[in-house]
């Protein structure tokens, strides 16, 4: 099991969430102690209510090199690093909003590809002081020059009460975090055809009916 109703992740989830496993074996768990605030489950990912619903990692993930993968549908924080590091879809426009170490790297930044009514496949990653976002296999926008890490601390909260802007509205139903971005097209090739999201027909890799 991967969705669990306790937070020592002992018990199989069948409403709210209070644990979901990191399948890593890094016991970097996603946790949510307080009952109200818990996503609840659907046969077609966790949903969250936009208005409290959320989890905090167990630790922290700080890296200079850094690639989020996210399967998902719906507006709001995506996720959260204390107060310095945030990425949010805009409840007014969908626009993108992410920044690092409390800079706006992307501010306001409107995507064409995104699509609140349909799931999306979206890879946030920083390599080399370079961050990008892919939405469903397709680079949507890219800034040089960032300096620190990639950060994360929570999924789907604020990183800040007083922010205008809500939790994760909708739902999620994948997430994959890994340091290196060797593997990007047959990572997202294989979540793309278990979601049923997209298809590269001309990508040729292991991972198409496999768990990378």
């Amino acid at each position: 099991s991967t969705l669990f109703a306790n937070t020592t992740l002992s018990t199989r989830a069948t409403s709210s969430v209070a644990g979901w496993k990191d399948k890593s074996g890094n016991n970097n768990h996603a946790v949510q102690s307080t009952s109200a605030n818990r996503p609840s489950t659907t046969s077609s990912g966790i949903q969250f209510d936009g208005s409290n619903d959320g989890f905090s990692l167990t630790n922290d993930i700080s890296q200079p090199n850094l690639n989020v993968f996210m399967v998902l549908q719906g507006f709001g924080y995506a996720f959260a690093n204390n107060a310095t590091d945030r990425a949010l879809f805009l409840n007014s426009n969908q626009n993108l909003y992410w920044s690092f170490n409390s800079s706006s790297t992307f501010d306001n930044v409107a995507l064409s590809a995104y699509a609140t009514s349909t799931p999306q496949l979206l890879e946030f990653s920083l390599n080399s002081g370079t961050a990008k976002l892919r939405i469903n296999g397709a680079e949507a926008s890219s800034q040089g020059s960032v300096s620190g890490n990639l950060k994360i601390d929570r999924v789907g909260l604020k990183w800040d009460a007083s922010t205008g802007q809500p939790p994760w509205t909708g739902k999620i139903m994948e997430v994959l975090i890994v340091n290196s971005d060797a593997h990007r097209v047959k990572i997202e090739d294989y979540f793309s055809k278990k979601w049923n999201i997209y298809q590269n027909s001309s990508s040729t890799n292991a991972y198409i009916d496999v768990p990378p």
